[in-house]
């Protein structure tokens, strides 16, 4: 009777274990049931949100450089993507200086002023080394400053400057106007003496190339330089062709093209009509042909003045052939400065033909 007894306990116990090992699995269920289901996109966004607040990031990094509206694969690069004007009033310098530098990185790429535009440009250099092959489109108008007050001391010597540049070419349909009326009026220039406290003697060119090899002039029109209208300056490897520079034949010193310590240059198919040497050849030249062009007004082509200060002058392998000058003050010449003593300071191995 007590045998039966336990068992029956027993078994009721056993029996109540099991009931209460369902009821805990289903209740399991029954909760992460419902946390699924309550686990909408958005409270699964907000969750990562905070997950990740531990862990966020720091500020975005700056921008890079601003250089125009052009990818960074374009090879084309418009002064007026960089912010210039345009309109002849703006001073639009730092556009022009912007484009520059961001086609100096790019092998093959064109600095392009468009036509229809005139862009006023102060005293500026522009310098390399640059990628291979850099182009200055001229197509539209360059002015410089009209009036002489404008410039500072420091840029006496040249409106634009290029510097170290190298298998590089401008050309264009468009026009480099140095607008030097100014200096070419002797009241003008006297007044500005008085106003700045300072004596400009020295008028600037309008462009001027430094140490530069593997240069290409062509096409474009250079007008009413201060002074010089192109001038190559310690510079080798040159080719001008069918250029038009144009001046008053009364403005004075506004030689054509200048050429000082400077070799293999060949000019060709150009017009050029200014207020002095069409062509002027100085010391350190060498290996320069000048030909099918035409000279005048001016002053003819002209090598030196040589020997200044009893300087020794070096000048050899000059050929000037098929040249129309007109309406000139010379012909071709050789200029010296007398030397005392009859001693030669001069090197000259010229044929003119």
């Amino acid at each position: 009777m007590k045998k039966s007894k336990n068992r029956s306990l027993l078994f009721l116990l056993v029996f109540l274990i099991m009931i209460f090992i369902a009821f805990s699995t289903i209740s399991v269920e029954a909760r992460k049931n419902h946390r699924m289901k309550s686990r909408s996109p958005k409270n699964q966004k907000q969750r990562r949100r905070s997950d990740n607040s531990g862990n966020a990031p720091g500020p975005a990094p700056a921008p890079a450089p601003y250089y125009g509206s052009y990818p960074s694969h374009s090879t084309i690069f418009d002064i007026l993507s960089f912010g210039a004007k345009g309109d002849g009033i703006s001073d639009d310098s730092k556009a022009f200086q912007a484009a520059w530098k961001a086609a100096c990185r790019v092998p093959s790429a064109t600095v392009e002023i468009p036509s229809e535009f005139r862009f006023l440009i102060r005293p500026i250099t522009l310098q390399g080394p640059c990628m291979p092959h850099l182009v200055l489109q001229i197509d539209g108008t360059l002015l410089a400053p009209p009036q002489i007050s404008a410039w500072s001391k420091s840029s006496l010597f040249q409106w634009i400057n290029f510097k170290w540049v190298h298998n590089f070419t401008i050309q264009g349909t468009g026009t480099v106007d140095g607008q030097g009326s100014a200096w070419w009026s002797l009241s003008q220039v006297n007044y500005i003496q008085k106003r700045s406290k300072y004596i400009p003697d020295i008028k600037p060119t309008a462009l001027r190339f430094y140490a530069s090899y593997d240069v290409t002039v062509r096409d474009i029109t250079i007008v009413n330089s201060p002074q010089c209208h192109l001038k190559f300056d310690s510079s080798g490897r040159v080719k001008i062709n069918n250029i038009t520079i144009s001046s008053p034949e009364t403005s004075p010193n506004t030689d054509g093209i200048h050429l000082q310590n400077t070799r293999d240059v060949e000019i060709q198919h150009s017009n050029i009509g200014c207020g002095d040497d069409c062509v002027s050849i100085q010391t350190g030249c060498s290996n320069i042909h000048i030909h099918h062009s035409n000279c005048g007004p001016g002053h003819g082509i002209s090598v030196g003045g040589l020997g200044k200060d009893r300087s020794v002058a070096c000048v050899s392998s000059i050929v000037v052939e098929n040249i129309n000058i007109q309406n000139t003050l010379y012909g071709v010449r050789i200029k010296t400065w007398q030397v005392e003593n009859s001693q030669s300071y001069l090197k000259l191995a010229l044929l003119l033909i």
